[in-house]
Formats: C-alpha cells, structure tokens, sequence
C-alpha cells in the first residue's frame, strides 16, 4: 500500500528498508534508527541504530549501495520504548555541497507499506522518514516526510544523544572596521566589513500603494559555522542570545520596513537575504513599492542596494549574499523569481542557500500568504 505524507497503518512485517535514487555528488546517504521514550528521547546510549552502532535489543542495520536496512524484533523492546524515528542525513564531510536532494527520491518500505518522497526540492540537509509507534497492543507506521536542519548531529542531538564536540578555537582579537562609511551597490558589486564590530543591521523598506497597502516579507537564509541552516522571517523571530544569533523584528503587515539583526556575524558561514511579495499584492509589487535594503554596522557603515531592475512579475527576489568565512563581504545579487503568470506553482517556491554559499532561486519551499 502506498502511504501518503501524515497517513498512518498498522504494521505487517518487521523489516524495514530504506533506499534512494543517486548518491549526493561527493557525499553519502545516512539513514538511522532512534528508539524514544514517552518524551521523545533516546533510551540511552542503545538508543540509536546507525552504521556507528548496527546492533542493539530489537534492532539490527545493515546498509549496503543506496540501501539500508533495518530487522525489528518488536515484541523484544521494553515498555519504555513508545516510538521508533527513522532519519536520513546527508554525509557532507568529503563535499560541504552535497545536499539530500541530490538523492532524487527516498522510499520507505516495510512489509506491503511503502512511503516515496520526493526530494528535489529540499534544502535541509536531515530528513525524518518516519515512525513506527505503539497504539494499544498495535504497532504502526506512520509516513512523516519532515524535513530537518542541520545533519546528523542536530537530529542527533534533536533526539537527545549526547554529540561530544571539541572546544572552538579561542575567537579572534576584533579587527579595524574599514572605513566605508557610506556606499551605494550596483549588482553585482561587493564590499567587505571586517568581523568583530558588533552586530549588522539589515533593513527593507518600501513604499506600498497610496492607501499604505502593501506587505513585503524580509527573510535570512543562513549556514552557521557548524553546517546548521535555516531561515528567519515573520513565522520564525530567531533569537539574539541564542543560535542563530539573528533576530527579526517581526511581520509589517503593511507598507513600511522590516528589520533582521545579526547579533553575531563571527558565528555565520553565509547569509542570504531575500523579499517575498504576499499573493495578495499581485505581481508587479516589487516594481510598484520601489523596495531597498540597506546594511548598518555599530562603526557607522551604512551600505545601501537599491533593486535596480525591479521586477513586475515575481514574488521572490534574492537581494543580497553575505559571506563571512573572512571578513563580511556584502554582495548585490539582486534575483527575481520565476514569472508568476507564466509559473504560478514555481513563482512561489523561495530562493535557496546551501552549505557551500551557493545559492539559486524558485526551487526551495513553497510560500503563500
């Protein structure tokens, strides 16, 4: 029986397999087992099957080419075990640009149940397959589906495994800001803050319609120097004390401004910063609000990107790529989206950033407001 996303059916076997399609360029697919208790944590150190650890009470892994596998003795577990997570990671240790999409489809099969997915289109770098749980005296399978941020230590982690890390290198003395004070970019132009002087203030700002209509989402696509990606934008504030180290100032709603803080640049790989234009707006807003970014540092640099060439027919532009491996090179991408009236479905998929710094736009999650 094929399993849609969220269904869930009662188990008639008890192996498991899991395969995909290709193997991520440079990189390998994970795929492992978490047995979790009542509050959604590991049972210990044999609380994780994967090929560190290919055997434990009721578990046993085996993998081989595209494929790993999984011999459950169910009725050897204890009461304490409530559910069974099966994950998938990508391996980027050999190639930081390896991503899980490039694996094309992932499929989970156990006895006449079977669960694609399909993964063009994802940009995390983890993926919760799914989980088979206790209901009474049944054992089911649930299809979850559920993208991850970061890799296999952050669902690790995610799970309640303890991930021993080596302590960070001692930071860096602060370095001279340069003196830039204030700039204007064409894009593709680049200029380069040096890290240490505090936070980077991003703000979009725009016009609207003469009636103060008009609402603009400001979003940060981030790698930080632990791999771990993910976005801030209106549904998701971030944090100042704690990582990502970046903030948003929250949904304008209405023509005005938006605000993303970096609290701590030291602490980033990448950065994208990108705009979407609500559905409600219609297409053509980016030409009509006359929409720009402008970057402020705490020694006084101001770098404004103005969009040059605004679109009237997207609801995505990429504004700005951030690289901090060094010093904070600013760059003006400036991006737009596929045409919404001749990709309606593909207009709305938001740009992406990988682990490399590499980015593309109108393939990542979809967005409607």
């Amino acid at each position: 029986m094929q399993m849609q996303k969220g269904a869930n059916a009662p188990i008639d076997g008890t192996n498991l397999a899991v395969t995909w399609n290709s193997e991520p360029i440079g990189g390998a697919i994970d795929v492992s087992a978490y047995l979790l208790d009542q509050t959604g944590k590991v049972l210990g150190d044999e609380g994780m099957v994967f090929w560190g650890q290919t055997k434990v009470p009721g578990v046993s892994f085996a993998s081989s080419a595209k494929e790993a596998s999984f011999s459950l003795s169910l009725e050897g577990f204890t009461n304490a075990i409530e559910r069974i997570a099966i994950c998938a990671v990508v391996d980027t240790a050999n190639a930081s640009s390896a991503r899980l999409a490039d694996a094309e489809r992932i499929t989970l099969r156990m006895g006449t149940l079977s669960f694609e997915i399909d993964l063009s289109s994802m940009s995390e770098q983890a993926l919760i397959l799914g989980e088979i749980y206790k209901r009474g005296d049944q054992w089911k399978l649930r299809a979850v589906g559920q993208g991850f941020d970061g890799g296999l230590a952050a669902i690790s982690t995610h799970f309640g495994v303890e991930i021993a890390n080596e302590a960070p290198p001692p930071a860096a003395p602060p370095s001279a800001p340069v003196s830039i004070k204030k700039v204007t970019l064409s894009k593709s132009e680049k200029v380069s803050l040096k890290k240490g002087q505090g936070s980077i203030r991003a703000l979009l700002s725009w016009e609207g319609r003469s009636d103060g209509d008009g609402d603009l989402d400001f979003y940060c696509f981030y790698v930080m120097n632990d791999g771990t990606s993910g976005k801030v934008y209106y549904k998701d504030l971030g944090s100042a004390e704690k990582a990502p180290f970046i903030r948003h100032s929250g949904d304008a709603l209405r023509a005005g401004e938006e605000a993303i803080v970096i609290e701590r640049p030291d602490a980033l790989r990448y950065a994208l910063f990108a705009a979407y234009s609500a559905v409600g707006n219609g297409v053509g807003s980016f030409k009509s609000y006359r929409p720009q970014m402008t970057l402020t540092d705490t020694a006084g640099n101001e770098v404004t990107i103005p969009l040059e060439n605004p679109s009237a027919s997207s609801y995505w532009v990429a504004i700005s790529h951030l690289d901090c491996t060094q010093d904070v090179q600013i760059e003006h991408i400036e991006t737009y989206g596929k045409n919404g009236f001749l990709h309606p479905a593909a207009a709305e998929r938001a740009p992406r950033l990988h682990s490399d710094g590499s980015w593309d736009v109108s393939k990542g999650e979809i967005e409607f407001k």
